[in-house]
C-alpha cells in the first residue's frame, strides 16, 4: 500500500522522498528509535520503584533495548545510501545505548562489550544477505527476476555509488565473497530458511573478524601511550576482543557479579574516572589502568599509571583461555 502526503511517500512503513535519497527514512528511523527508547525507560523506571521486583541488570536492560530500540536502526539499513545518514544513525544509536544502560563512556568500548557492531559493517551483512536471497535462496521469485534483469554486468568502478547494485557488489567485495559461487553448496537440499540462517552465521563471523582487525590495528602493543581512550580500552580488553562472535556481549556480562561497575570502568565512564582534566586541551593525558584489587571478588579500581597492566595469570591458564575464546567457549 502506498500513500502520498504532498511530496512524501510511505510504503510498508518505509518513508520515501521523491528523489529516493532516504534522508526521510533516516529521520523516521531515529524518531521511532526515540519512541522505543522512551518505552524502555518507562519499563526500567517502573521496575526500579516496584517493591515486588528488583531493578533491571545491565544484561536485562540490554535485552530490552535490543528488542525495542535496535530493530528501528536495522530495519531499513540496507536502503540507506549516504554515509552521512549512516553516521547519524550510528550517533543516535550510541546515545540511545548509553542512556539505556546508564553508561556514559567511550562508545567504541561500550559497543564492543555489549556486542553491537558498527552500523556500516551491519549494512554489509544486510546487503550480502539480500543478494543471497535474490540469487541463491529465492531465485524464482519476481524480485529475483527483476534483479537479474536490471543487474548490469559492469565493473564496480563504472557503477554509480547511489545505486543498489553498487552497494551490494561493494559489500560483497568488502566481505571477500564471490557473487558467482554458492557459499553453501553442501546445504543445497536443506530448506531455504536453514540456508539463510547458516549464511547469516557465516557473515557474522566475517564481520566479527573485520571489526576485530579494525579495533586492534590502531593500537599496536608497542605503542601503549597513545593519547586515546579507545586505545586504552583496546589494551585493557585485548583478550576479550578475540572472542569468536563479537555480536555477543562479553563474558563478564553473563555473570551476576558487579556488571554495571565493571561495564562503567571498562568503558571509562565519565562519572567513574577519578580525574577529567584530560578532557581539556591544555592538559596532558594520563592513561588509566584497570587493576584488580581482589580477583575472586572481581572488584576493580581505576588507577592513573604511566603504563598498562592486566591481571597476571599463570601461562597455562592464559593459554587455555585464549584457545577457548576462539571457539566462543569462554569469552
Amino acid at each position: 500500500m502506498c500513500r502520498r502526503y504532498k511530496f512524501v511517500y510511505e510504503y510498508l512503513g518505509l518513508i520515501l522522498d521523491p528523489k529516493l535519497t532516504m534522508h526521510l527514512a533516516t529521520t523516521e528511523a531515529i524518531r521511532r528509535a526515540a519512541h522505543g527508547q522512551s518505552v524502555t525507560q518507562a519499563v526500567s523506571y517502573s521496575l526500579r520503584y516496584d517493591k515486588k521486583r528488583s531493578q533491571l541488570t545491565p544484561t536485562q536492560s540490554l535485552g530490552l533495548w535490543k528488542s525495542a530500540v535496535l530493530p528501528h536502526f536495522l530495519q531499513n539499513l540496507r536502503y540507506i545510501q549516504s554515509t552521512i545518514d549512516v553516521t547519524k544513525l550510528q550517533t543516535s544509536l550510541n546515545l540511545s545505548l548509553a542512556r539505556a544502560l546508564h553508561v556514559y563512556g567511550d562508545h567504541t568500548a561500550l559497543l564492543a562489550d555489549v556486542g553491537v557492531p558498527p552500523l556500516n559493517l551491519i549494512q554489509y551483512t544486510h546487503l550480502a544477505q539480500f543478494h543471497f536471497r535474490l540469487t541463491k535462496a529465492h531465485s524464482d521469485t519476481l524480485p529475483a527476476t527483476l534483479f537479474k534483469t536490471f543487474n548490469k554486468p559492469l565493473a564496480l568502478n563504472n557503477l554509480h555509488p547511489s545505486t543498489l547494485d553498487y552497494r551490494i557488489r561493494n559489500s560483497l567485495h568488502k566481505l571477500h565473497i564471490d557473487p558467482l559461487v554458492d557459499p553453501l553448496p553442501h546445504m543445497i537440499t536443506l530448506p531455504q530458511k536453514c540456508r539463510e540462517r547458516a549464511y547469516r552465521n557465516i557473515l557474522r563471523t566475517t564481520i566479527s573478524t573485520l571489526w576485530r582487525m579494525k579495533l586492534l590495528n590502531p593500537a599496536p602493543l608497542h605503542l601503549p601511550h597513545n593519547d586515546c581512550r579507545k586505545t586504552s580500552y583496546i589494551h585493557i580488553a585485548r583478550d576479550v576482543l578475540h572472542r569468536r562472535d563479537l555480536f555477543k556481549h562479553a563474558q563478564y556480562l553473563r555473570s551476576h557479579l558487579d556488571q554495571l561497575p565493571l561495564l562503567r570502568f571498562r568503558t571509562q565512564a565519565t562519572s567513574y574516572i577519578p580525574s577529567h582534566l584530560h578532557l581539556f586541551n591544555n592538559h596532558t593525558y594520563t592513561p588509566y589502568d584497570l587493576a584488580p584489587l581482589a580477583f575472586p571478588s572481581r572488584s576493580w579500581v581505576m588507577n592513573p599509571t604511566p603504563f598498562y597492566t592486566v591481571p597476571t595469570l599463570p601461562p597455562a591458564i592464559l593459554s587455555l583461555t585464549r584457545a577457548l575464546c576462539r571457539f566462543d567457549l569462554c569469552c
